[in-house]
């Protein structure tokens, strides 16, 4: 009903909670009044339903559903399940579909322009309370492609084979990774008057160059000092004014890191971590081309620096610091930014500003919670391959990609960098072997997309 609200608190409980107690009640397992002390439910309905005086269960007045409960239940599932397929229904989406399935059940509805109206939608929304309009995070296909449960089983076999053969303790286990800050910053939210059509804020200009900054940290909350790099030819110590204590420079042609850069983080690293052939520590990092090198690779041999490769395109899910920390470290930086631009008005942030902002905004944000809980969401401290389920890969079904073998066939695609000197262990070995098919092709995804709306449609 168009413009009807509530008034009243009549059946809060909801239908989940009436079945489960009327179910105990009729087994006999426990009484009325528990039942009441534990649902909510008011004995007095108890017994209308159970003797079956209830004509419409779920209804409240005059007013009822368009569509029946199974039904709504129905469409609720399908919902999850393409939002973790990444294609998920937009409210217009799922308006429209109402209207399909009330046409082709031939349910009476009072739908107009081949569409549910909105006040079906908040009436659906507010029934079914595990639903909730989100903003999606753009996720390329190379993504959805990437993480898929054999390579995330195939990493964990690997993963769990160096922690066990080593004995690693979370204090040797480290991720290190590289993200961008640009001297443009993203200004945070202002007070505006309402119904203004623009809004803005004072940034240093439209676009600026990128600064690249290498953070590492332990699974026991401990973190490396960072790496800055410039875009410029030639490195001053200017640029690293206000950066974090122990912060190292570099400088490359385009700001991002290489080869050259990498190897003199990684001597950085090993100096902090005090990794040696007696000592080792495990290193978690994605397959980035400057991390290949062999210059690196047997530095890393020498020195007792395990490196071990993340899957291609899974980092946005199994990468620490990118699932907790450079998250709320953009946000600090841009704060700072926002403070600096409002105490320097009239001037721009240029290179040799950012490490100081960079600076507040790392203090800040580098807390031991951070590190542990980054460590623990993906499962790789303490150990845990189930931590991320199968289902969380079922994107990877709806591509026209061949998925890669299982992780126990010997032709598996190994991700790792093995650089230490354990026994039997004498050089250091890059796995370039090309991913095998599986014997089954998944379909292509809007295919299976509309696939699956029509054959609920038609099934229900």
């Amino acid at each position: 009903m168009v413009g009807y609200r509530r008034k009243s608190d009549r059946g809060k409980y909801g239908q989940a909670a009436l079945n489960e107690a009327i179910r105990k009640v009729k087994a006999g397992e426990i009484s009325k009044r528990k039942a009441e002390q534990m649902f909510g439910v008011p004995r007095k309905t108890l017994t209308r339903h159970i003797l079956g005086e209830v004509k419409k269960p779920g209804n409240l007045g005059r007013f009822e559903c368009v569509l029946p409960v199974e039904i709504e239940e129905a469409v609720v599932n399908h919902a999850i399940k393409l939002q973790r397929m990444l294609f998920g229904l937009s409210t217009a989406d799922l308006q429209r579909l109402a209207f399909e399935i009330a046409e082709r059940q031939k349910i009476p509805h009072c739908f107009k322009g081949k569409m549910a109206g909105n006040s079906w939608l908040r009436g659906f929304l507010a029934r079914h309370p595990n639903l909730a309009v989100r903003c999606p995070e753009p996720t390329s296909i190379q993504r959805a492609i990437g993480f898929n449960a054999p390579s995330k089983q195939a990493f964990f076999k690997l993963y769990g084979e160096e922690l066990q053969k080593n004995s690693f303790t979370p204090d040797r286990i480290f991720n290190v990774d590289e993200s961008g800050l640009t001297v443009v910053h993203r200004p945070g939210k202002v007070l505006a008057q309402k119904g203004e059509k623009q809004v803005g804020k004072i940034t240093s200009g439209e676009k600026g160059d990128t600064m690249t900054i290498v953070c590492t940290m332990s699974a026991t909350g401990v973190f490396v000092p960072p790496m800055l790099i410039f875009k410029r030819k030639r490195m001053t110590e200017l640029l690293l004014r206000g950066s974090p204590a122990g912060s190292i420079g570099g400088c490359s042609v385009n700001g991002w890191i290489d080869s050259t850069l990498f190897v003199r983080w990684l001597q950085h690293f090993i100096e902090h971590t005090k990794a040696s052939t007696t000592h080792k520590v495990l290193l978690v990092l994605d397959g980035h081309s400057s991390h290949k090198s062999l210059e690196a690779i047997e530095l890393a041999r020498r020195s007792g620096v395990t490196m071990i490769c993340l899957p291609p395109h899974t980092t946005h899910r199994m990468q620490p610091l990118d699932l907790t920390v450079y998250g709320p470290l953009k946000k600090n930086y841009n704060r700072e930014c926002d403070k600096w631009m409002i105490t320097h008005p009239g001037r721009r942030i240029t290179p040799f500003d950012q490490a100081a902002l960079f600076g507040s905004a790392y203090v800040n944000t580098m807390t031991m919670d951070k590190a542990v809980t980054g460590f623990e969401s993906p499962g790789l401290w303490p150990f845990n391959p189930d931590k991320i389920p199968d289902e969380d890969c079922v994107a990877s079904l709806v591509t026209d990609e061949p998925l890669p073998s299982t992780a126990g066939n010997s032709s598996s695609p190994s991700n790792s960098i093995s650089a230490s000197t354990a026994a039997g262990v004498t050089e250091p070995t890059v796995s370039t072997k090309k991913t095998t098919t599986a014997t089954r092709k998944s379909t292509v995804g809007h295919g299976i997309v509309c696939l699956l709306v029509f054959s609920m449609i038609l099934h229900l």
